[in-house]
Protein backbone atom coordinates (compact mmCIF):
# COMPACT_ATOMS: atom_id res chain seq x y z
CA UNK A 1 0.00 0.00 0.00
CA UNK A 2 2.60 2.58 0.64
CA UNK A 3 4.76 1.40 -2.33
CA UNK A 4 0.88 2.27 -4.13
CA UNK A 5 0.72 5.69 -2.65
CA UNK A 6 4.11 6.17 -3.44
CA UNK A 7 3.70 6.10 -7.22
CA UNK A 8 0.62 8.20 -6.90
CA UNK A 9 2.19 11.40 -5.55
CA UNK A 10 4.32 12.65 -8.05
CA UNK A 11 1.12 13.44 -9.69
CA UNK A 12 -0.39 14.64 -6.87
CA UNK A 13 1.78 16.44 -5.09
CA UNK A 14 1.62 19.74 -7.18
CA UNK A 15 -2.12 19.78 -5.89
CA UNK A 16 -1.66 19.68 -2.57
CA UNK A 17 -0.93 22.73 0.02
CA UNK A 18 1.07 22.01 3.08
CA UNK A 19 3.62 24.24 5.03
CA UNK A 20 5.97 21.54 6.53
CA UNK A 21 9.66 21.20 5.82
CA UNK A 22 9.29 18.04 4.45
CA UNK A 23 6.97 18.69 1.95
CA UNK A 24 8.40 21.62 0.49
CA UNK A 25 11.11 19.53 -0.43
CA UNK A 26 9.56 16.98 -1.80
CA UNK A 27 7.46 19.48 -4.06
CA UNK A 28 11.04 21.12 -4.76
CA UNK A 29 12.54 17.92 -5.76
CA UNK A 30 9.28 16.43 -7.89
CA UNK A 31 8.52 19.93 -9.82
CA UNK A 32 11.42 18.39 -12.22
CA UNK A 33 9.83 15.42 -12.30
CA UNK A 34 6.08 16.09 -13.34
CA UNK A 35 7.42 19.32 -15.90
CA UNK A 36 9.36 15.94 -17.58
CA UNK A 37 6.29 14.07 -17.85
CA UNK A 38 3.95 17.27 -18.84
CA UNK A 39 6.65 17.51 -21.46
CA UNK A 40 6.67 13.94 -22.61
CA UNK A 41 2.53 13.63 -22.86
CA UNK A 42 2.61 16.65 -24.98
CA UNK A 43 5.16 16.43 -27.13
CA UNK A 44 3.67 13.56 -28.82
CA UNK A 45 0.47 15.67 -28.72
CA UNK A 46 2.01 18.01 -31.00
CA UNK A 47 3.79 15.83 -33.40
CA UNK A 48 0.05 14.06 -34.40
CA UNK A 49 -1.75 15.80 -37.26
CA UNK A 50 -4.41 18.15 -36.23
CA UNK A 51 -7.59 16.84 -36.37
CA UNK A 52 -9.97 18.65 -38.17
CA UNK A 53 -12.25 21.37 -36.66
CA UNK A 54 -15.53 20.97 -35.24
CA UNK A 55 -16.73 23.81 -36.97
CA UNK A 56 -16.51 22.17 -40.32
CA UNK A 57 -18.75 19.61 -39.55
CA UNK A 58 -21.20 22.01 -37.29
CA UNK A 59 -24.99 22.05 -39.10
CA UNK A 60 -26.25 24.99 -40.83
CA UNK A 61 -27.38 27.80 -39.33
CA UNK A 62 -31.06 29.00 -40.71
CA UNK A 63 -30.88 32.73 -39.45
CA UNK A 64 -27.81 32.71 -41.67
CA UNK A 65 -28.33 30.87 -44.67
CA UNK A 66 -30.53 33.44 -47.34
CA UNK A 67 -32.77 31.55 -49.24
CA UNK A 68 -31.47 31.59 -52.90
CA UNK A 69 -34.57 33.32 -55.59
CA UNK A 70 -36.47 31.01 -57.77
CA UNK A 71 -35.48 30.49 -61.63
CA UNK A 72 -37.09 32.88 -63.88
CA UNK A 73 -40.50 31.17 -65.95
CA UNK A 74 -41.42 31.68 -69.59
CA UNK A 75 -42.32 34.99 -71.16
CA UNK A 76 -44.86 34.21 -73.75
CA UNK A 77 -45.64 36.74 -76.34
CA UNK A 78 -49.07 37.58 -77.06
CA UNK A 79 -48.67 36.14 -81.21
CA UNK A 80 -45.34 33.77 -80.92
CA UNK A 81 -44.33 33.24 -84.34
CA UNK A 82 -41.47 30.13 -83.40
CA UNK A 83 -44.08 28.31 -81.07
CA UNK A 84 -44.47 25.55 -83.78
CA UNK A 85 -43.15 22.54 -81.91
CA UNK A 86 -40.01 20.95 -83.34
CA UNK A 87 -40.76 18.04 -86.50
CA UNK A 88 -40.77 14.30 -85.01
CA UNK A 89 -37.97 12.88 -86.62
CA UNK A 90 -37.95 9.73 -85.12
CA UNK A 91 -41.78 9.19 -86.37
CA UNK A 92 -41.75 10.75 -89.98
CA UNK A 93 -37.75 10.44 -90.79
CA UNK A 94 -35.31 12.78 -92.08
CA UNK A 95 -33.99 12.45 -95.72
CA UNK A 96 -31.11 14.29 -95.24
CA UNK A 97 -28.02 15.06 -92.40
CA UNK A 98 -29.49 18.87 -92.59
CA UNK A 99 -32.63 18.04 -91.37
CA UNK A 100 -31.85 16.29 -88.24
CA UNK A 101 -32.14 19.39 -86.21
CA UNK A 102 -33.14 20.48 -82.47
CA UNK A 103 -35.56 22.80 -81.21
CA UNK A 104 -34.17 25.84 -81.75
CA UNK A 105 -36.44 28.32 -79.27
CA UNK A 106 -37.97 28.02 -75.59
CA UNK A 107 -41.58 27.81 -76.90
CA UNK A 108 -40.21 24.70 -78.66
CA UNK A 109 -40.10 22.67 -75.84
CA UNK A 110 -42.72 24.50 -73.44
CA UNK A 111 -45.09 21.43 -71.90
CA UNK A 112 -48.18 23.01 -73.15
CA UNK A 113 -50.87 19.65 -72.21
CA UNK A 114 -51.67 17.57 -69.98
CA UNK A 115 -52.48 13.63 -70.87
CA UNK A 116 -53.62 11.70 -68.57
CA UNK A 117 -53.36 8.05 -69.45
CA UNK A 118 -53.80 4.18 -68.16
CA UNK A 119 -51.28 1.78 -68.01
CA UNK A 120 -52.66 -0.12 -71.09
CA UNK A 121 -53.00 3.34 -73.25
CA UNK A 122 -49.30 4.24 -72.09
CA UNK A 123 -47.71 0.90 -72.92
CA UNK A 124 -49.98 1.19 -76.73
CA UNK A 125 -48.06 4.76 -77.03
CA UNK A 126 -44.83 3.00 -76.27
CA UNK A 127 -44.74 0.28 -78.38
CA UNK A 128 -45.75 2.46 -81.30
CA UNK A 129 -43.42 5.28 -80.65
CA UNK A 130 -40.69 4.47 -78.36
CA UNK A 131 -37.06 4.60 -79.70
CA UNK A 132 -36.17 1.74 -78.80
CA UNK A 133 -38.66 0.11 -80.40
CA UNK A 134 -38.43 1.55 -83.86
CA UNK A 135 -34.96 0.70 -83.83
CA UNK A 136 -35.35 -3.03 -83.04
CA UNK A 137 -38.00 -2.74 -86.52
CA UNK A 138 -35.55 -1.33 -88.56
CA UNK A 139 -32.82 -3.89 -87.49
CA UNK A 140 -35.62 -7.08 -88.56
CA UNK A 141 -36.08 -4.51 -91.99
CA UNK A 142 -32.27 -4.51 -92.34
CA UNK A 143 -31.89 -8.31 -91.80
CA UNK A 144 -34.51 -8.97 -94.35
CA UNK A 145 -32.92 -7.35 -97.25
CA UNK A 146 -29.51 -9.47 -95.82
CA UNK A 147 -31.26 -12.57 -96.94
CA UNK A 148 -32.31 -10.77 -100.00
CA UNK A 149 -29.01 -10.15 -101.07
CA UNK A 150 -28.07 -13.98 -99.86
CA UNK A 151 -30.73 -15.27 -101.52
CA UNK A 152 -29.80 -13.23 -105.07
CA UNK A 153 -26.32 -15.40 -105.04
CA UNK A 154 -28.03 -18.50 -106.35
CA UNK A 155 -29.51 -16.81 -109.36
CA UNK A 156 -27.48 -16.44 -112.62
CA UNK A 157 -26.11 -12.75 -113.84
CA UNK A 158 -27.11 -11.10 -116.90
CA UNK A 159 -25.07 -8.08 -118.09
CA UNK A 160 -24.25 -5.92 -120.93
CA UNK A 161 -20.44 -4.89 -121.90
CA UNK A 162 -19.08 -2.82 -124.38
CA UNK A 163 -15.80 -0.68 -125.39
CA UNK A 164 -14.62 1.76 -127.86
CA UNK A 165 -11.06 2.09 -128.60
CA UNK A 166 -9.33 4.79 -130.88
CA UNK A 167 -5.47 3.93 -131.79
CA UNK A 168 -2.90 5.66 -133.97
CA UNK A 169 -0.41 2.80 -134.88
CA UNK A 170 3.21 4.04 -135.27
CA UNK A 171 4.66 3.96 -139.24
CA UNK A 172 7.98 3.08 -140.26
CA UNK A 173 9.42 5.26 -142.40
CA UNK A 174 7.83 8.37 -141.39
CA UNK A 175 4.76 7.39 -143.05
CA UNK A 176 1.11 8.20 -142.61
CA UNK A 177 -0.28 6.72 -139.69
CA UNK A 178 -2.86 4.07 -139.51
CA UNK A 179 -5.74 4.96 -137.37
CA UNK A 180 -8.22 2.44 -135.85
CA UNK A 181 -11.78 2.47 -134.36
CA UNK A 182 -12.52 -0.59 -132.56
CA UNK A 183 -15.65 -1.19 -131.08
CA UNK A 184 -16.44 -4.56 -129.20
CA UNK A 185 -19.68 -5.92 -127.16
CA UNK A 186 -20.39 -8.66 -125.04
CA UNK A 187 -24.14 -7.48 -125.95
CA UNK A 188 -25.79 -10.74 -123.77
CA UNK A 189 -23.42 -12.17 -120.79
CA UNK A 190 -24.57 -15.04 -118.38
CA UNK A 191 -22.77 -16.11 -115.52
CA UNK A 192 -23.57 -18.77 -112.82
CA UNK A 193 -21.80 -20.41 -109.74
CA UNK A 194 -22.67 -24.11 -110.73
CA UNK A 195 -20.52 -25.32 -107.35
CA UNK A 196 -18.54 -22.94 -104.39
CA UNK A 197 -18.23 -25.94 -101.72
CA UNK A 198 -21.26 -24.69 -99.63
CA UNK A 199 -20.14 -20.78 -99.02
CA UNK A 200 -23.34 -19.71 -100.62
CA UNK A 201 -25.92 -21.95 -98.63
CA UNK A 202 -24.07 -21.09 -95.73
CA UNK A 203 -24.22 -17.52 -96.75
CA UNK A 204 -27.58 -17.48 -96.39
CA UNK A 205 -27.93 -19.22 -93.27
CA UNK A 206 -26.02 -17.07 -92.00
CA UNK A 207 -28.22 -14.30 -92.97
CA UNK A 208 -31.49 -16.09 -92.22
CA UNK A 209 -29.90 -16.65 -88.39
CA UNK A 210 -29.28 -13.09 -88.35
CA UNK A 211 -32.72 -12.06 -89.55
CA UNK A 212 -34.39 -14.36 -86.28
CA UNK A 213 -32.20 -13.09 -84.01
CA UNK A 214 -33.14 -9.65 -85.18
CA UNK A 215 -36.88 -10.91 -84.84
CA UNK A 216 -36.12 -12.42 -81.03
CA UNK A 217 -34.38 -8.67 -80.34
CA UNK A 218 -37.51 -6.89 -81.29
CA UNK A 219 -39.84 -9.11 -79.13
CA UNK A 220 -37.20 -9.37 -76.52
CA UNK A 221 -37.18 -5.30 -76.97
CA UNK A 222 -41.15 -5.04 -76.73
CA UNK A 223 -41.08 -6.86 -73.64
CA UNK A 224 -38.31 -4.78 -71.88
CA UNK A 225 -39.66 -1.46 -73.00
CA UNK A 226 -43.16 -2.38 -72.22
CA UNK A 227 -41.71 -3.76 -68.39
CA UNK A 228 -39.66 0.11 -68.61
CA UNK A 229 -43.15 1.93 -69.10
CA UNK A 230 -44.69 -0.54 -66.61
CA UNK A 231 -42.24 0.78 -63.85
CA UNK A 232 -41.94 4.26 -65.04
CA UNK A 233 -45.98 4.38 -64.47
CA UNK A 234 -45.40 2.78 -61.03
CA UNK A 235 -43.57 5.40 -59.90
CA UNK A 236 -45.54 8.28 -61.06
CA UNK A 237 -48.63 6.31 -58.73
CA UNK A 238 -46.47 5.70 -56.10
CA UNK A 239 -45.44 9.93 -56.53
CA UNK A 240 -48.76 10.49 -56.71
CA UNK A 241 -49.78 8.70 -53.78
CA UNK A 242 -46.79 10.28 -51.69
CA UNK A 243 -48.15 13.82 -52.80
CA UNK A 244 -51.44 12.50 -52.00
CA UNK A 245 -50.33 11.46 -48.26
CA UNK A 246 -48.39 14.46 -47.84
CA UNK A 247 -51.16 17.11 -48.44
CA UNK A 248 -53.38 14.78 -45.99
CA UNK A 249 -50.26 15.41 -43.39
CA UNK A 250 -49.96 18.93 -44.07
CA UNK A 251 -54.18 19.34 -43.79
CA UNK A 252 -53.89 17.70 -40.26
CA UNK A 253 -50.89 19.36 -38.98
CA UNK A 254 -52.86 22.49 -40.01
CA UNK A 255 -55.52 21.61 -38.01
CA UNK A 256 -53.48 20.48 -34.92
CA UNK A 257 -51.72 23.85 -34.87
CA UNK A 258 -55.44 25.49 -35.06
CA UNK A 259 -56.60 23.71 -32.16
CA UNK A 260 -53.22 24.47 -30.14
CA UNK A 261 -53.68 28.35 -30.94
CA UNK A 262 -57.08 28.03 -29.56
CA UNK A 263 -56.15 26.27 -26.73
CA UNK A 264 -53.54 28.76 -25.53
CA UNK A 265 -56.31 31.72 -26.29
CA UNK A 266 -58.75 30.14 -23.86
CA UNK A 267 -55.98 29.59 -21.52
CA UNK A 268 -55.89 25.86 -21.53
CA UNK A 269 -52.49 24.82 -23.85
CA UNK A 270 -49.48 26.37 -23.53
CA UNK A 271 -46.52 28.11 -26.34
CA UNK A 272 -44.55 25.26 -26.39
CA UNK A 273 -47.96 23.24 -27.76
CA UNK A 274 -48.18 25.68 -30.68
CA UNK A 275 -44.25 25.61 -31.38
CA UNK A 276 -44.56 22.25 -31.58
CA UNK A 277 -47.70 21.70 -33.71
CA UNK A 278 -45.51 24.61 -36.07
CA UNK A 279 -42.68 22.46 -36.22
CA UNK A 280 -44.65 19.34 -37.36
CA UNK A 281 -46.59 21.47 -40.06
CA UNK A 282 -43.13 22.89 -41.46
CA UNK A 283 -41.54 19.52 -41.58
CA UNK A 284 -44.96 17.99 -43.40
CA UNK A 285 -44.76 20.74 -45.69
CA UNK A 286 -40.84 20.32 -46.32
CA UNK A 287 -42.20 16.26 -46.76
CA UNK A 288 -44.66 17.42 -49.56
CA UNK A 289 -42.56 19.71 -51.64
CA UNK A 290 -40.13 16.92 -52.10
CA UNK A 291 -42.71 14.73 -52.80
CA UNK A 292 -43.97 17.16 -55.68
CA UNK A 293 -40.77 17.03 -57.06
CA UNK A 294 -40.21 13.51 -57.48
CA UNK A 295 -43.82 13.65 -58.86
CA UNK A 296 -42.44 15.91 -61.93
CA UNK A 297 -39.54 13.76 -62.48
CA UNK A 298 -41.43 10.85 -62.96
CA UNK A 299 -44.27 12.33 -65.00
CA UNK A 300 -40.71 13.63 -67.16
CA UNK A 301 -39.34 10.55 -67.64
CA UNK A 302 -42.53 8.54 -68.49
CA UNK A 303 -43.49 10.99 -70.97
CA UNK A 304 -39.89 10.43 -71.92
CA UNK A 305 -40.70 6.84 -72.43
CA UNK A 306 -43.64 7.05 -74.66
CA UNK A 307 -41.92 9.88 -76.99
CA UNK A 308 -44.58 11.95 -77.38
CA UNK A 309 -43.96 14.11 -80.33
CA UNK A 310 -44.63 17.24 -78.85
CA UNK A 311 -43.58 18.62 -75.17
CA UNK A 312 -46.61 16.26 -72.82
CA UNK A 313 -46.83 16.07 -68.38
CA UNK A 314 -47.98 12.36 -68.39
CA UNK A 315 -50.98 11.88 -65.51
CA UNK A 316 -51.52 8.57 -64.62
CA UNK A 317 -54.99 7.84 -64.51
CA UNK A 318 -55.40 4.66 -63.07
CA UNK A 319 -56.43 3.66 -59.38
CA UNK A 320 -53.50 2.54 -57.08
CA UNK A 321 -55.05 -1.10 -56.44
CA UNK A 322 -53.53 -4.60 -57.17
CA UNK A 323 -53.68 -5.65 -60.91
CA UNK A 324 -54.63 -9.05 -61.08
CA UNK A 325 -53.32 -12.63 -59.68
CA UNK A 326 -50.86 -15.02 -60.71
CA UNK A 327 -52.36 -17.84 -60.40
CA UNK A 328 -49.17 -20.18 -61.56
CA UNK A 329 -46.82 -22.14 -58.66
CA UNK A 330 -43.00 -20.85 -58.29
CA UNK A 331 -41.57 -23.85 -60.52
CA UNK A 332 -44.57 -23.57 -63.17
CA UNK A 333 -43.53 -20.20 -63.84
CA UNK A 334 -39.92 -20.89 -64.13
CA UNK A 335 -40.64 -23.54 -66.64
CA UNK A 336 -42.69 -21.47 -68.51
CA UNK A 337 -40.13 -18.85 -68.70
CA UNK A 338 -37.74 -20.91 -69.99
CA UNK A 339 -40.20 -21.96 -72.59
CA UNK A 340 -41.23 -18.63 -73.44
CA UNK A 341 -38.35 -15.97 -73.00
CA UNK A 342 -36.51 -14.59 -76.22
CA UNK A 343 -33.30 -14.54 -74.69
CA UNK A 344 -32.82 -18.31 -74.30
CA UNK A 345 -33.84 -18.77 -77.92
CA UNK A 346 -31.63 -15.73 -79.41
CA UNK A 347 -28.44 -17.59 -77.56
CA UNK A 348 -29.39 -20.89 -79.69
CA UNK A 349 -29.44 -18.93 -82.51
CA UNK A 350 -25.82 -17.18 -81.95
CA UNK A 351 -24.78 -20.56 -81.67
CA UNK A 352 -26.12 -21.98 -84.75
CA UNK A 353 -24.72 -19.10 -86.03
CA UNK A 354 -21.46 -19.40 -84.63
CA UNK A 355 -21.38 -22.81 -86.15
CA UNK A 356 -22.43 -21.87 -89.74
CA UNK A 357 -19.76 -18.97 -89.56
CA UNK A 358 -17.31 -22.44 -88.65
CA UNK A 359 -18.81 -24.38 -91.57
CA UNK A 360 -18.28 -20.95 -94.06
CA UNK A 361 -14.33 -20.71 -93.14
CA UNK A 362 -14.24 -24.28 -93.53
CA UNK A 363 -15.82 -23.51 -97.25
CA UNK A 364 -13.80 -21.11 -98.23
CA UNK A 365 -10.37 -22.57 -99.86
CA UNK A 366 -12.71 -25.29 -101.75
CA UNK A 367 -12.79 -25.78 -105.02
CA UNK A 368 -15.57 -23.17 -107.23
CA UNK A 369 -16.81 -23.86 -110.47
CA UNK A 370 -18.63 -21.16 -112.90
CA UNK A 371 -19.86 -21.56 -116.28
CA UNK A 372 -20.47 -18.52 -118.34
CA UNK A 373 -22.08 -17.52 -121.97
CA UNK A 374 -21.59 -14.36 -124.02
CA UNK A 375 -22.86 -13.31 -127.38
CA UNK A 376 -20.23 -10.54 -128.52
CA UNK A 377 -19.93 -8.21 -131.65
CA UNK A 378 -17.33 -5.87 -133.08
CA UNK A 379 -16.98 -3.44 -135.27
CA UNK A 380 -13.56 -1.67 -136.46
CA UNK A 381 -14.96 1.04 -138.59
CA UNK A 382 -13.12 0.25 -141.64
CA UNK A 383 -14.81 1.10 -144.94
CA UNK A 384 -12.85 -0.93 -147.47
CA UNK A 385 -14.37 -4.18 -146.06
CA UNK A 386 -17.28 -5.80 -143.86
CA UNK A 387 -15.96 -4.64 -140.49
CA UNK A 388 -19.11 -5.88 -138.55
CA UNK A 389 -18.82 -9.54 -137.31
CA UNK A 390 -21.09 -11.29 -134.54
CA UNK A 391 -19.57 -14.05 -132.58
CA UNK A 392 -20.40 -16.03 -129.10
CA UNK A 393 -18.26 -17.83 -126.76
CA UNK A 394 -18.97 -20.62 -123.57
CA UNK A 395 -16.61 -21.52 -121.17
CA UNK A 396 -16.27 -23.00 -117.55
CA UNK A 397 -13.78 -21.37 -114.53
CA UNK A 398 -12.16 -23.54 -111.96
CA UNK A 399 -10.64 -21.61 -109.24
CA UNK A 400 -8.94 -23.67 -106.21
CA UNK A 401 -7.04 -22.03 -103.08
CA UNK A 402 -4.00 -23.83 -102.22
CA UNK A 403 -2.48 -21.42 -98.98
CA UNK A 404 -4.26 -18.46 -97.91
CA UNK A 405 -1.76 -17.78 -95.05
CA UNK A 406 -3.78 -19.32 -92.30
CA UNK A 407 -6.69 -16.78 -92.68
CA UNK A 408 -9.72 -19.88 -92.90
CA UNK A 409 -8.23 -21.68 -90.27
CA UNK A 410 -7.96 -18.46 -88.05
CA UNK A 411 -11.59 -17.53 -89.14
CA UNK A 412 -12.54 -20.99 -87.84
CA UNK A 413 -10.80 -20.85 -84.05
CA UNK A 414 -12.90 -17.78 -84.09
CA UNK A 415 -15.96 -19.05 -84.93
CA UNK A 416 -15.45 -22.42 -82.17
CA UNK A 417 -14.93 -19.65 -79.70
CA UNK A 418 -18.09 -17.73 -80.46
CA UNK A 419 -19.88 -20.76 -80.21
CA UNK A 420 -18.27 -21.61 -76.41
CA UNK A 421 -19.11 -17.90 -75.80
CA UNK A 422 -23.02 -18.62 -77.00
CA UNK A 423 -23.11 -21.61 -74.56
CA UNK A 424 -21.93 -19.75 -71.67
CA UNK A 425 -24.16 -16.84 -71.90
CA UNK A 426 -26.90 -19.42 -72.70
CA UNK A 427 -26.05 -20.90 -68.96
CA UNK A 428 -25.38 -17.10 -67.64
CA UNK A 429 -29.27 -16.03 -69.12
CA UNK A 430 -31.01 -19.41 -67.43
CA UNK A 431 -29.74 -19.05 -64.52
CA UNK A 432 -30.43 -14.53 -64.58
CA UNK A 433 -33.97 -15.76 -65.73
CA UNK A 434 -34.18 -18.37 -62.63
CA UNK A 435 -33.19 -15.83 -60.07
CA UNK A 436 -35.55 -12.87 -61.51
CA UNK A 437 -39.04 -15.12 -61.56
CA UNK A 438 -37.79 -16.20 -58.07
CA UNK A 439 -37.60 -12.90 -56.50
CA UNK A 440 -40.76 -11.73 -58.06
CA UNK A 441 -42.50 -14.59 -57.47
CA UNK A 442 -41.36 -13.82 -53.11
CA UNK A 443 -42.04 -10.41 -53.86
CA UNK A 444 -45.37 -10.96 -54.83
CA UNK A 445 -46.13 -13.32 -51.79
CA UNK A 446 -44.73 -10.72 -49.37
CA UNK A 447 -46.12 -7.30 -50.85
CA UNK A 448 -49.99 -9.34 -51.14
CA UNK A 449 -49.06 -9.72 -47.03
CA UNK A 450 -48.22 -6.40 -46.02
CA UNK A 451 -51.30 -5.51 -47.49
CA UNK A 452 -53.54 -7.05 -45.69
CA UNK A 453 -51.49 -5.85 -43.19
CA UNK A 454 -51.26 -2.37 -44.30
CA UNK A 455 -54.90 -1.93 -44.37
CA UNK A 456 -55.29 -2.94 -40.51
CA UNK A 457 -52.56 -0.24 -39.57
CA UNK A 458 -54.71 2.36 -41.18
CA UNK A 459 -57.75 1.22 -39.53
CA UNK A 460 -55.99 1.35 -35.83
CA UNK A 461 -54.07 4.55 -37.07
CA UNK A 462 -57.41 6.21 -37.78
CA UNK A 463 -59.13 5.54 -34.79
CA UNK A 464 -56.16 6.14 -33.04
CA UNK A 465 -55.95 9.58 -34.23
CA UNK A 466 -59.65 10.10 -33.33
CA UNK A 467 -59.54 9.10 -30.16
CA UNK A 468 -56.12 11.07 -29.78
CA UNK A 469 -58.35 14.21 -30.57
CA UNK A 470 -60.62 13.22 -28.06
CA UNK A 471 -58.92 13.07 -25.14
CA UNK A 472 -57.14 16.61 -26.16
CA UNK A 473 -60.02 17.92 -26.12
CA UNK A 474 -61.42 16.45 -23.05
CA UNK A 475 -58.16 17.91 -21.27
CA UNK A 476 -57.22 14.00 -20.16
CA UNK A 477 -54.59 13.67 -23.63
CA UNK A 478 -51.65 15.32 -24.81
CA UNK A 479 -50.80 17.06 -28.22
CA UNK A 480 -47.66 14.90 -28.50
CA UNK A 481 -49.81 12.05 -28.41
CA UNK A 482 -51.95 13.47 -31.40
CA UNK A 483 -48.77 14.15 -33.69
CA UNK A 484 -47.83 10.30 -33.30
CA UNK A 485 -51.00 9.44 -34.08
CA UNK A 486 -50.67 11.54 -37.32
CA UNK A 487 -47.42 10.29 -38.58
CA UNK A 488 -48.67 7.14 -37.62
CA UNK A 489 -51.47 7.18 -39.73
CA UNK A 490 -49.17 8.69 -42.11
CA UNK A 491 -46.65 5.69 -42.47
CA UNK A 492 -49.78 3.62 -43.18
CA UNK A 493 -50.84 5.29 -45.85
CA UNK A 494 -47.52 4.96 -47.25
CA UNK A 495 -47.06 1.56 -46.03
CA UNK A 496 -50.31 0.47 -48.02
CA UNK A 497 -49.67 2.34 -51.11
CA UNK A 498 -45.84 1.45 -51.42
CA UNK A 499 -47.65 -2.62 -51.02
CA UNK A 500 -49.62 -2.18 -53.85
CA UNK A 501 -47.20 -1.06 -55.75
CA UNK A 502 -45.09 -3.69 -55.62
CA UNK A 503 -47.34 -6.03 -55.83
CA UNK A 504 -48.11 -4.76 -59.32
CA UNK A 505 -44.07 -4.33 -60.24
CA UNK A 506 -43.62 -7.61 -59.44
CA UNK A 507 -46.81 -8.96 -60.88
CA UNK A 508 -45.70 -7.28 -64.14
CA UNK A 509 -42.07 -8.97 -63.74
CA UNK A 510 -43.67 -12.30 -63.63
CA UNK A 511 -45.12 -11.35 -67.01
CA UNK A 512 -42.10 -10.42 -68.67
CA UNK A 513 -40.68 -13.32 -67.17
CA UNK A 514 -43.11 -15.70 -69.15
CA UNK A 515 -42.88 -12.80 -72.23
CA UNK A 516 -46.91 -12.20 -71.68
CA UNK A 517 -46.47 -8.65 -71.10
Amino acid sequence: MAMQNGARDPLQLPQRQTNSAGSQLCLACSAPCGLLLSLLWVVPALAQPESPSSAAFALPNSREILTPPSPPTLSIPPNPADSTPAADLTLKGALTAEELVVPQSPLQVRIERREGLSLEEALEIAVAQNPAVQQARLTVERAEAGVALAQAAFAPTLSSRANYQYSEAPSPGGGPRRESHTLSASVVRVEYTAFDSGLREQNLKLAQEALRIAQLQLEQTLQTVKQAVANAYYDLQSADARVAISQAAVESSEATLRDAQARERVGLGTRFEILQAETELANNRQTLLAAQNTQQLNRRRLAELLNFPSPTDVLASDRIEPMGEWDLSLEETIIAAFAQRQELERRRRELEQAQSRLRLAQARNGPRIGLFASLDAVNDFNASRDSFDVGYSVGANFSLTWFDGGEAAAQARQAQIDGQVAVSNFVGTRNEIQRGVEEAFLTLSSSREQIDSAKVAIASAEESLRLARLRLQAGVGTQTEVINAEAALTTARGNLSNAVIAYNRALVQLKRAIGSL
